[in-house]
Formats: C-alpha cells, structure tokens, sequence
C-alpha cells in the first residue's frame, strides 16, 4: 500500500499524550484532533475565536497599555546616552504592559465516542490515517467478523466537521456520544437527534455554541439529558459545528450575533448536503491548493511502514527511509497551513487551531518576535498564498488598537485630522487588540516586531503581483507601519546613525541604544515601503523622507571576532555580558539573511560574518529555532548545513505525529522546516530564479513540482547526480524572467547567459523549459 502523503500508525494513541499521537484535522475556524480509540474515542475540539480575556461588560479592559509611558521611555533613552546605564535599568519596569485580561485559547471541549459492544482487546488488524491528499481521518479495525471504519474531514466551505462510523455487517454499530471538559458554565442538552452545547466564558462573557447533529442507518436512536445513543445502527454519521459571537473588530470585538443560531442554521444546510456532497465539496475546496506542489526526493517508493516508525528509525541514525520522511514532513508543514488558516479565519496561533488545555502553553497566543512569521514563511514558495490573506487582515485589524499603544508608549498619535499617524505591537498579542508590551521587559518589548510582519505582507506581493491587494489592503498597514517608525528612531551622535532606543534583542543581552535586530529590520521594511510606494506611484515626499532615514540606520557591523555584531558596543571594554547567551536560540541579528534580503552573495562581507555567527551559535536548539537555521544555512547556499539542520529538527524536535516540540508543541517549527525544504530546493530573493540553491548531497535526485518563485513564477525542477536535468517555469503574471543555470536551450532554442544567468520575456501563463 502506497503511503505517500499520509500519516499512519498500527496502534490507537494514548488519551494522555495528545501532543505526541493525535492526528488533526481542522478547516481553519475548527480543529478536531483524534486518537483512535476502539471501545472509546476522544476527540478534542477547537473553534478559533474562543478565548479568555479582552473586554467584558463588567470588567475595564485597555489591551495592556499603561497610560503616559512615554515619558519613561524619553528619560531611559536619555539615560542610556549618557551612560547612567543602572538608573535606566531602574526604569524599565515602567515599559511594559499590564497583564491584566490577556487572556488564553481555550479547548471547546471533548466529545466521547464509547461503543459499548467492542472489546477492544479483541480488536485486530488495527490502523489509523490521516491522508493528507483528501484532508480525511481514518481508523479501521476487524472485530467479531466485520470490519469496522471511523472516518472525519473537516469542511472549510459549509464550516462543519463531519465524520462517519461504518461497518460492513449490519447492525453492528453501538454508539454514545457524551462531551467531556467543557466550558465552565457551559449547558449541555440533547433533544431528538441532536446534542446541543452552548454558554459564555466565564471571564468575558463571549458566547459560544455547538451542535452535533447525529443521522443513522437502521438501529434506534436514543437521547438522556446530556448525551445521545444509537443502538444496533448499520451507519451513523455525525455532523458538528461550532461558534462564536467573536468580532475582529476594535474595540468590542463581539459580533451582536446569536453564535447558536448561526451554528444551527449552518447544519441544518449541511444534513441536507449530506456526507457524500460534502466530502465531495470538501475535496473541491481542498485538494487543488495540496495538490498544487508534489516533491519525490531520491526517487524512493514510499514505504509500507508506519509514521512513528519512520521517526524512531531517523532518530536511531537509521536513513534506509530518510527520504520519505522529509517529504511527509514537507507536505505535513502545507496540510496544516491550509488547514488551519483559510480566509475569513484568524490567523494560525502558535498550535495552528488545535489545543488541549484552558491554560496552554505561552497562552496559545499570537507571538510576534518570530513565531507568527514562522507561521508564514512557506505559505508563498509552497504555492498557499490565499493561506496568508487572514495574517493581512488581522494585522490590518490591529492598527486601530495599536495607535493607542504609539500614544502610551511614543508619543506617537493619531487624531481625527491625522487617523493613522502610526501603529505599534509588541511580542505577543491577542485576538482582542492587545499591543502593549508584556509584563516583564526583558521578553514583552520588541518595538521592530511590526517592522518584521511588514515582510510577511510585502512578500504577498512579492510572490503573487496581485497589485490591488497591494493597493487596497497591503500598502496602507506598511504606510502607517513606516509613518511610526519614521517618528521613532532618534538620532545618536556618538554613534552617527539613527536609532531605536532602548532596544532589546530576544531574549537574552543587554539594553542598549540602538541593534542589530530592530536596525535591520527597520531598514528592510523601509525599503520594501519604499518599493511598494513606487509601484503605486504614491506618497513621493514620503519615501524620500524614509530613503533618508534609511541611509542612517547603518544597521550591520561585524565584530573583531569576525562576527555580525548582535549588539553595536560588543567590541567595547566596558560592554556587558552578562546577560549575553551564546548559544542563544533566537538569532535575531541574521535576519538580514533570512527572511530579509540584506545579506546575501552580493555582501560577500557580511556573508561571512553571519557564518561565522551560526557557527558560533551552534546547530543545537529547539524545534522552532532549528527551522529558522534550515532557512538561514539554506540561504548561505550550504545544503549539506541546511540538511544537517533539518535532520536534526526531525530526529531531536520532532513527535510521532510529527508535530514540532519547542518543548512543548509549537507549530511554527513545521510550517518553518517545511518553508527551509523549500528555499533549499529554490531561491528568488537576489532577483533571480535559482533552483536547487541549496541542494544537500544527501538528495542525489528527485523532482519537485509547483514550488513558487517571486514575480509570479512556478518552477518544475528534476534532477540527478545533484544537477538539474530539466526545468520548466510557468509565468502568471508575464514580464521578464532570470534564471541562474547551466543550459543549452530555451524552449528548443539556444539562449546566451551572462554571469550565468539567462533573462527572457514571458508571456503571462506560458510555460517555459530550459533544456540542460
């Protein structure tokens, strides 16, 4: 049996480890995780808007900003210029935000499946998938004579989770359906063929309901106060769905709508489709963004083993199956994309849409010094940019939020004649406005947090060209990004640059004026401003004004180590150390090199010092940050580093399931791994096409296809020995093409490279193919 592209165990897993053997499903506004269970199932369910925190009726709530901060932020800034380093340190408690309603992403709940006519020791031929090519769950089993099938898929069109119990004897299926760890407060009733759930968070009173509407084939259907059975059923499907009266809308952020009606209404729709025209609807909507990217490494049949199997054998140093894991890995990091951010949804929190608990991990929030951009980087070169449409509309939502935090804490605001004189978030944040700092901060200040999302949205167009979107939704949030900034930085004379004081790199280090991480990021989203603004023909007085400002941001400098200095005074006698970690996991002074454009071949100096800084920090580190080094050595074009990198990832950070532990699970090390597969195999950001960039000699041969290049180029590649056989580039928008490679001839006819790279005009959706 072919198991390409699909998770799968011999075993059901273990109620207690959800992190290490659920399998999910999601379609962006829910998530449904499931174990498998024979005589029981647990199945844990999400909706994304539901949370604690934020505003209430009865509760004051100011998304975390302490008023009139700003004038603590002037005199630590002065104090740091003259050197009364202590007396700042004294201040900095009053730079940062209350934690008073920050709140949590909650579980919805759990619904149990018990069967009560299975033993399940005498269960045989076990087996449970997740197929990625239809997004569909599955677990089967032979009991007594029938073979007995679970499945589940979630529907992103009609928004419902659907799933179905089977056998092919009659009669055979005994069901009860009961939910477990529900909200505080939350009601619980059947009634007919369904069994209802609805209630308000205790602490901010957002109301939320869900329905699971139960249809079977042959059998009785029973109902008891809080749970419904069906006994002796030849089928039973059940259909569920879940929501909020949650508004992304500043400052309410409700609704005014009946989450039960609307849930309601939506499975009364969904019945009457039925299963089959919603799997089929689901598989319209899903298959063609999964399918629109294949990738074969070494040319290996996929084997007849299981996912758990395939990690211990990669863990133990046993590469027979190498292969098919990094593709499985790859193609898991673009199934948990689409699933788990779609458009019309929030974007995909730090565990997508999946979580167990009401006090997960770092709140399950929205971290923003580089787990949200994570979340995004391979959403563009692995074809899923529509993926990346609820990032731009969430942070569009968070300017009116954030213009109270420019206030608070720098002066910066915004009036009725001036509305968007500026914006700002620090490094986590809420779907309820919260901008302020955090509460400590040596953590919560990030004040070039916004600056790096900045490239998360200029990359949309990078990739896409669509220019409306640019025009309408884009360039407005980088505008006012720019017009804060543009206000901030300060000029220090002793170091005759411009800069944003104080600033702290995450998370470890000094306070300083002025560095590496906040510098250079300033400096990246000028220019992309500055490009945007271009190609709109808008706002010339404006872009002048940031072109200056760029020029003196001078944010690189590399140490007498021969390192990318990380903080500006580190060849200082007097610097301080001792807060310095060097084998840090965040390496935030490279991000010039990744996902910025700064360092490259064409800065052979800098080039240099960041290799030698990655050597220095070491290749051991946490999920989320061996991704980000997949990502940096790939752009060094050290596909053996990068492909070290990524082993590493798998057989150090990797679960089961696969997915990434920090510890504990943090999604953004999948959609960062699968991003850093990419860029290794393809490169756009030195303004030309280059495949196989970052080739390591461990994938002598393979062939991907649909991986996507800037200015709208798809990019077939098949190679072998190492080298490129055949490539063929399919245009979508038009205009003109490079590509650095070796080759004879362009579509049949010979072309001439200069500096090894070939350039030709294209016209918009044909197909290209170099000949090598």
């Amino acid at each position: 049996m072919a198991l390409r592209n699909i998770i799968s165990f011999s075993a059901p897993g273990d109620f207690g480890k959800w992190e290490q053997q659920c399998l999910p499903i999601g379609n962006a506004y829910m998530g449904a995780s499931f174990f498998g269970g024979i005589a029981k199932e647990k199945i844990v369910l999400n909706e994304k808007t539901l949370w604690t925190g934020g505003p209430a009726e009865n509760a004051e709530y100011n998304g975390g900003n302490k008023s009139d901060s700003y004038k603590y932020v002037r005199q630590v800034q002065q104090l740091l210029h003259d050197n009364k380093y202590e007396e700042a340190l004294e201040l900095l408690p009053h730079l940062t935000g209350d934690c008073h309603r920050f709140g949590a992403y909650q579980l919805l709940c759990n619904a149990m499946l018990t069967f009560s006519n299975i033993d399940e020791t005498k269960a045989e031929n076990y087996s449970r998938q997740l197929d990625m090519n239809n997004s569909l769950y599955t677990c089967s089993f032979s009991y007594q004579g029938a073979v007995h099938k679970r499945e589940a898929f979630a529907n992103y069109p009609s928004n419902v989770i659907c799933i179905r119990l089977s056998s092919d004897k009659p009669r055979r299926i005994c069901l009860r359906l009961s939910l477990d760890n529900i909200q505080e407060n939350g009601q619980v009733s059947a009634n007919d063929n369904a069994l209802y759930y609805s209630g308000a968070i205790a602490d901010n009173g957002l109301k939320y309901g869900a329905r699971f509407t139960i249809i079977h084939s042959g059998g009785e259907l029973l109902t008891a106060k809080d749970s419904v059975m069906v006994e002796h059923a030849d089928s039973v499907e059940i259909y569920f769905s879940a929501a909020t009266d949650y508004a992304d809308k500043y400052p309410a952020y409700r609704s005014n709508t009946d989450p039960v009606k609307a849930v309601n209404e939506r499975l009364e729709k969904a019945v009457e489709m039925g299963w089959e025209k919603l799997f089929a609807e689901h598989k319209a909507d899903y298959k063609p963004l999964f399918e629109r990217v294949s990738l074969s490494l070494n040319n290996t049949d996929c084997p007849e083993i299981d996912t758990d199997k395939l990690v211990e054998q990669y863990r133990s140093g046993d590469m027979t199956n190498a292969s098919a894991l990094e593709e499985l890995y790859f193609q898991f990091g673009r199934y948990m994309l689409i699933s788990s951010s779609r458009a019309g949804t929030l974007p995909a929190n730090l565990q997508g849409v999946w979580n167990e608990s009401n006090c997960p991990p770092w709140c399950c929030d929205y971290h923003i010094n580089v787990n949200l951009q994570m979340n995004y980087w391979g959403a563009y070169n692995t074809n899923l940019a529509e993926c990346a449409l609820p990032l731009i509309d969430f942070l569009d939502s968070m300017r009116p939020a954030g213009r109270v935090t420019a206030k608070e804490y720098y002066g910066i605001e915004s009036t009725e004649s001036n509305p968007e004189n500026g914006w700002i978030a620090h490094t986590q944040t809420s779907p309820f406005g919260w901008t302020a700092p955090g509460w400590d901060f040596y953590w919560g200040w990030s004040t070039a947090a916004v600056a790096w999302l900045m490239q998360n949205l200029w990359e949309y167009y990078e990739f896409t060209g669509d220019k409306e979107l640019l025009r309408k939704r884009i360039y407005p949030i980088m505008r006012e990004s720019a017009v804060f900034y543009k206000q901030w930085l300060i000029y220090d004379d002793k170091q005759d640059r411009l800069v944003s004081s104080p600033a702290y790199s995450p998370e470890h280090g000094p306070v300083t004026i002025g560095n590496t991480y906040e510098q250079s990021l300033i400096e990246q989203l000028y220019k992309d401003f500055i490009r945007a603004a271009e190609i709109l023909d808008v706002d010339e007085e404006l872009r002048d004004e940031i072109r200056k400002q760029c020029e003196m941001l001078k944010p690189y400098k590399v140490s007498k180590t021969g390192r990318l200095m990380e903080w500006f005074e580190e060849d200082n006698e007097d610097f301080d150390d001792s807060k310095v970690q060097p084998y840090h996991r965040h390496i935030s002074h490279l991000l010039g090199l990744y996902p910025g454009k700064a360092i490259s071949a064409n800065t052979p100096d800098l080039m240099e010092a960041a290799i030698a800084t990655m050597n220095h920090r070491g290749d051991d580190s946490t999920g989320w940050a061996r991704a980000f080094k997949v990502n940096l050595w790939a752009r060094t074009k050290d596909g053996n580093r990068a492909y070290k990198l990524l082993s590493g990832l798998l057989s150090s950070c990797t679960y089961p399931n696969l997915f990434d532990f920090h510890p504990p699970f943090q999604l953004d090390g999948n959609f960062g791994g699968s991003a850093g597969i990419a860029e290794m195999l393809l490169q756009s950001h030195e303004g030309y096409i280059e495949p196989l960039a970052a080739l390591p000699s461990q994938w002598k041969c393979g062939e991907y296809k649909g991986l996507c290049a800037r200015n709208g180029f798809v990019v077939d590649v098949k190679w072998s020995e190492g080298k490129a056989e055949s490539i063929a580039i399919t245009s979508t928008l038009g205009g003109i093409c490079r590509v650095k490679t070796k080759l004879s001839r362009l579509n049949g006819k010979e072309i001439a490279a200069e500096n090894g790279i070939i350039t030709f005009e294209t016209e918009k959706n044909g197909v290209y193919k170099i000949e090598l």
